[in-house]
């Protein structure tokens, strides 16, 4: 019998290591609330779950630059409102001329009008958001503006850049534009053919960032939604069950204690065999 071997304590202080890491990483798993602290404890679970944090980073994103879109095309909107109003006040004052005015009156209304030209020149111009002029585009501008509008490559919206400027507001034709207005006799349906021409455009221009606004909301309502699920997925595949992992806690507590007392009698052993052997002398 070998008595300087104690196959017994070893086998004890074998398992009691085991139990000793089983009980820190259970104390780490819920102190952290994360049962992937490393690459090692769940090696595929972790490539999936920095896929899925990529991917909801990106919806984040994009939910933000969707709240920017959303913000500058209201922006935009009131000044293409704006804009309509002074046109509708042009077409009145333009109507109020094919009475019996006399020169003076179409004189003092020519003049009104050319205040509201420069009116809708002056919203045209000022109507930014962050720097970006969407309706007032110059030769040297780009014609849109390309946002990402997703998590992936490829996703993104294209919203267009106009110049409503009085110059650039026109008749159908597009021969003649607002400038070229004169409420003068006989030039009274001329200028009605611009002002119509301008507000058809406006409008138009109007249903456009409408449609794209209204595209960008549907955007963010789903990205919300898809990030609710991405949110769901990480946490299935990364996060503890605290009262699952309080129970192996529990466990690995109990057979740490149990493993101490066992080395405790396990390394009493060869003692007491030696002793009984002595007293057989």
């Amino acid at each position: 019998m070998r008595l300087s071997h104690n196959l017994m304590s070893l086998n004890v202080y074998r398992n009691y290591t085991k139990n000793v890491g089983a009980q820190s990483k259970s104390m780490s798993n819920v102190s952290s609330g994360d049962k992937i602290g490393k690459a090692m404890d769940n090696p595929a679970g972790m490539g999936q779950r920095e896929q899925i944090r990529m991917q909801l980073r990106g919806l984040q994103m994009s939910q933000r630059n969707m709240q920017d879109g959303i913000s500058m095309l209201q922006t935009v909107e009131s000044g293409l409102d704006n804009i309509t109003m002074a046109l509708n006040r042009v077409r009145e004052l333009t109507i109020s001329c094919g009475g019996a005015k006399i020169e003076d009156d179409r004189a003092v209304i020519q003049k009104e009008i050319e205040q509201m030209l420069k009116s809708i020149d002056d919203i045209a111009n000022n109507t930014e958001f962050n720097g970006v002029k969407l309706l007032a585009k110059t030769g040297t501008e780009p014609d849109h503006i390309k946002m990402a509008s997703g998590a992936n490559v490829g996703d993104t919206l294209v919203i267009p850049a106009n110049n409503l400027t009085s110059g650039n507001l026109t008749n159908k034709e597009g021969t003649l534009s607002l400038k070229d207005i004169k409420v003068n006799e006989g030039k009274i349906d001329e200028a009605l053919g611009i002002i119509d021409g301008s507000i058809d455009k406006v409008l138009s221009i109007r249903s456009k960032y409408g449609a794209i606004q209204n595209r960008m909301e549907s955007l963010y309502d789903i990205q919300g939604q898809n990030s609710l699920v991405m949110e769901g997925a990480d946490s299935n595949i990364g996060d503890v069950d605290i009262a699952e992992e309080m129970m192996h806690l529990a466990k690995h507590n109990l057979l740490v204690e149990a493993g101490n007392a066992m080395m405790v009698q396990t390394n009493r052993m060869p003692q007491d065999v030696l002793r009984v052997l002595e007293r057989l002398k």
